[in-house]
């Protein structure tokens, strides 16, 4: 830290830059040099990290409403305000705050309608949170590309502790293994709370950890290899027939975003081969019940099977539709009890719709609806604008979690949010103003031999602005030929 009236570069040594322009107090930024961040700062971004550890680890919950890790980014956005030295946030998308403001409106509207207005109205406040102040918070703190792939890492590292869970539920029946003598008691949900939605985080955290190996290599990231093995074991584990097409739909989308070999993806498909072996070894050791991704697409797709579950997917859509048809446009509410319309007789539980458009169509209505469109729709340009290997993963990461919505009920949830909010942290490459020509004139030589004004300007091509660099003949301010 610089003091007032220490010698600054730029200045006279007075504190005053030439001419008598007051020169900045305190560090001052300079190229190739960066600047010592705030503290709380740093701190609120240590605690983003720590959040995204803890975000797929429901069972750890504040109460009924919030996760452990929704605490931990109150924290982080709390130590963000107080910041003095906030950094650059990427820029904002009028899509997604117009967006949200009328996911927001539609909410209130809809809770005079719910069964439980309160419970409608704790909804409504988890979209607040969600959409303005985590999605505020992570475009201030993942300010680059580095940091955006530690917050996928953090990620990855948390989920992969539940999938580790998922796996000793399943050879050792132990840390909250269903103890049911049934499919749905055998099913793993590791550090979750329900088998469903442990498998989404592990197919989001499969192709986030594909992502990075592919993008980083695997002899120095060997880590990420293991997760990759675990993950993919849990999702066995957790016979979720959504969670395994998900991340099957989620690695289509980033091979052809990456543009990767055939040698590498016939690598990676030996790779899961192994993983699908010893998963299922492991499970036909450790439960009576077939979790084979194979025999749980038979059972679930059979329709005289006692585990179909694509007859009550589509009986609650049906059930929904019904709702839709008398409230298209206000909806009937978000809290639990209004949205779950159908009855299965057989577990004797209420579902709500399996299906991203019509729950919130039943919930919300159809400006719900629209808002949520245009969301996502933001998010997705945000990463489709350039194509470059981090964009890649999070663009596979929106489509895996908006793949898995299509067959589950998803309000907020925040796995569900999250690749779309990364995606937001990315910066929107600058583009050449209008009416600026391509040709700008080089500044003038410093050369004492030739005055500028007997040298002709040469034009070349380049940025317009203050971060331009200048261009020269190769040689420096004495004349010979400059080191850089």
């Amino acid at each position: 830290m610089r003091t007032l009236g220490a010698s600054v570069p730029g200045t006279n040594g007075s504190g005053r830059a030439p001419g008598g322009r007051q020169a900045p107090l305190g560090p001052v930024r300079s190229r190739g040099a960066g600047v010592r961040e705030d503290l709380f700062v740093v701190i609120a971004r240590r605690l983003v990290y720590v959040g995204m550890v803890f975000l797929p680890l429901l069972k750890f919950r504040f109460g009924h409403a919030f996760d452990s890790s929704d605490g931990i980014f109150l924290i982080a956005a709390g130590f963000l305000i107080l910041s003095r030295r906030p950094p650059k946030k990427a820029p904002p998308v009028p899509g997604w705050y117009f967006g949200s403001f009328v996911f927001i409106l539609a909410g209130v509207v809809a809770s005079s309608q719910a069964v439980s207005k309160g419970s409608s109205l704790e909804v409504v406040l988890n979209a607040i949170f969600v959409f303005f102040v985590l999605q505020w918070m992570l475009r201030q703190l993942l300010d680059t590309t580095v940091r955006i792939r530690l917050a996928m890492g953090a990620f990855i590292v948390g989920t992969t502790a539940s999938a580790f869970v998922a796996f000793l539920q399943t050879e050792f029946h132990v840390l909250g293994y269903g103890q049911v003598a049934n499919l749905e008691g055998a099913r793993a949900i590791g550090l979750s709370d329900q088998p469903n939605v442990a498998a989404v985080a592990f197919a989001l955290a499969t192709v986030f950890a594909i992502g990075l190996v592919l993008e980083l290599g695997l002899r120095r990231h060997w880590y990420l290899g293991l997760c990759i093995a675990v993950l993919g074991s849990a999702l066995i584990f957790s016979a979720s027939v959504s969670g395994q097409t998900s991340t099957l739909v989620g690695c289509i989308v980033l091979f052809i975003a990456r543009g990767i070999r055939m040698r590498t993806v016939l690598a990676l498909i030996a790779a899961l081969a192994v993983v699908y072996v010893i998963a299922i070894t492991v499970q036909s050791n450790g439960t009576h019940f077939d979790l084979d991704p194979l025999a749980r697409i038979e059972q679930t797709t059979t329709a005289n099977s006692d585990y179909n579950t694509v007859s009550s997917r589509e009986d609650t859509i049906r059930d929904s539709w019904s709702g839709i048809v008398e409230s298209p446009i206000i909806g009937h509410g978000l809290d639990q009890t209004t949205i779950a319309v159908y009855y299965d007789p057989y577990l004797g539980v209420y579902y709500p719709a399996h299906n991203i458009v019509i729950i919130y169509w039943f919930a919300g209505g159809i400006f719900m609806v629209a808002a949520v469109a245009l969301m996502m729709a933001s998010a997705f340009r945000r990463v489709l604008v350039r194509r470059d290997a981090p964009r890649g993963t999070v663009l596979a990461g929106c489509v895996t979690v908006l793949f898995f919505s299509l067959q589950s009920p998803e309000l907020v949830d925040r796995w569900l949010w999250l690749p779309f909010m990364l995606a937001l942290c990315f910066r929107v490459p600058a583009r050449r103003r209008p009416g600026v020509p391509d040709l700008v004139p080089a500044p003038p030589s410093t050369d004492t031999e030739t005055s500028p004004s007997a040298r002709p300007a040469r034009f070349v091509r380049g940025t317009v602005g203050r971060h331009a660099r200048p261009v020269t003949d190769g040689s420096g301010p004495t004349g010979k030929p400059s080191s850089s």
